[in-house]
């Protein structure tokens, strides 16, 4: 009844007095059925006006005049915008962001508007946001932009949008920009199980990660002992004689060659220990590993924008709140940021990152494994953990993602007869299922 007119109510009323007059006969019956009636119809007018369905939650400056939520039966308290509809603003609690944020489009521009949405967001309820963007494509430049070497221009990263966004709120200055393309900068600090998570999200099979668990350990101790890059060393074994010979118990570094058989040294008995395990592994199978890790092991090696012992620590943004924007490189470096994100994430007390946003643009090179666990740890911290994606995911990415989000905004390709929505929004969150056709503001 609380979504019927005052003339429906009245309809209502009317027939349960003909009811009750009609039942006379029966003692306190017409009495209670009148007495309920006028109970309903009065309180449509005291407090039904100020209870109803809406589209999405009853935001909170509406919760404080008194108006409450149909679905929760509490007053108004949805912080974040999400869109402008039909029927009016669409609004949500933060509670119904953690249960997952898909954003699905094509369209690198809606993209962004989106994201810049969501950023806005986290701005009005005085919350961090993390945002990985996507892997940058080239811009063909305009004719009137064109050099002679007609040279694309690479596209601006969203650290400019997302500073205007903060402005009105006092917090552009608080805008961390990560190029993971340009060097020399701040490198951003990963850890050596980052790097297993990247390779195992890259796809390049079981044979791939069996050798790394393997060789990784070794280029940090060589890495340790000789001040040297351990990516760089790393790397150096992936090459088809260095890991013969590391096979064989020999490896050589500035001119120093270390046998595992013959050098009674402190690094020669490290060597014996650490390539048994190595050894151990199938020819067939290392091979097979070796020749899927070679194939990145040239940017493993030239990794300047990551370190393992200094750099920026994700961590240390996360529990400050900041708004950080960082930029991949390639599908390595945006597997090896999101590991990041879920290290972050679940290192720390249930709950911790509960005033942050972290969205991810996820490439559909990656397994899929990742999106999950991403997921899966933003809601163990108390975190908004959002997604892009494309407007149709490839198969193992859309089976990997289909049931960790309970809102997903798809882009349109163009304006719906006419009108200005570019967005719609599907929710299967618990009590508040809607679709809606939204614009989102620019």
């Amino acid at each position: 009844m609380n979504d019927d007119t005052p003339k429906e109510v009245a309809w209502h009323f009317g027939i349960a007095t003909v009811l009750s007059v009609s039942l006379c006969a029966a003692p306190f019956v017409p009495e209670a059925i009148l007495a309920y009636a006028g109970y309903r119809f009065l309180r449509h007018f005291t407090y039904g006006w100020r209870s109803w369905r809406a589209p999405g939650r009853v935001p909170h400056h509406l919760g404080r005049r008194g108006y409450r939520d149909a679905t929760t039966r509490r007053r108004g308290d949805a912080t974040w915008p999400i869109g402008l509809a039909k029927t009016g603003q669409v609004w949500l609690r933060r509670e119904d962001l953690v249960q997952g944020v898909a954003i699905e489009g094509d369209d690198l521009e809606w993209q962004a508007l989106a994201i810049g949405n969501l950023v806005f967001g986290a701005c009005m309820n005085g919350m961090g946001a993390i945002v990985v963007e996507g892997i940058p494509k080239p811009v063909a430049r305009k004719k009137s932009e064109l050099s002679d070497d007609k040279v694309p221009r690479k596209p601006a990263m969203l650290s400019r949008q997302i500073s205007q966004i903060a402005r009105p709120f006092g917090r552009d200055t608080e805008v961390y920009s990560i190029d993971l393309d340009a060097v020399p900068q701040p490198p951003l600090r990963v850890a050596a199980s980052t790097l297993a998570a990247a390779i195992a999200d890259m796809r390049l099979g079981p044979e791939a990660e069996a050798l790394h668990k393997e060789l990784m350990p070794l280029a940090m101790a060589i890495a340790t002992r000789r001040e040297k890059n351990p990516l760089e060393i790393y790397a150096a074994f992936l090459d088809e004689v260095a890991l013969a010979r590391l096979v064989e118990g020999k490896y050589e570094i500035e001119g120093h060659e270390v046998a595992a058989d013959g050098d009674a040294s402190a690094e020669g008995a490290a060597l014996r220990k650490a390539i048994r395990p190595i050894q151990d592994l199938p020819d067939d199978k290392r091979e097979i590993g070796r020749k899927a890790l070679a194939a990145h092991a040239a940017e493993i090696a030239g990794l300047k924008s990551v370190s393992l012992i200094e750099g920026f620590e994700l961590r240390s943004a996360i529990s400050a709140r900041g708004i950080v924007c960082i930029r991949p490189s390639s599908p390595l470096t945006t597997a090896l940021v999101i590991a990041r994100c879920v290290e972050a994430l679940v290192e720390g007390k249930p709950g911790h990152a509960a005033d942050n946003l972290i969205h991810v643009v996820y490439p559909a090179e990656l397994s899929g494994t990742s999106a999950r666990r991403f997921r899966a740890a933003a809601v163990q911290a108390g975190a908004i953990g959002t997604l892009s994606l494309p407007a149709r995911p490839p198969g193992h990415i859309y089976k990997a993602v289909r049931k960790i989000t309970a809102l997903r905004i798809q882009g349109r390709t163009g304006s719906r007869n006419g009108s200005s929505e570019n967005a719609k929004v599907i929710s299967t969150l618990k009590d508040c299922s809607f679709t809606l056709d939204v614009e989102l503001p620019a």
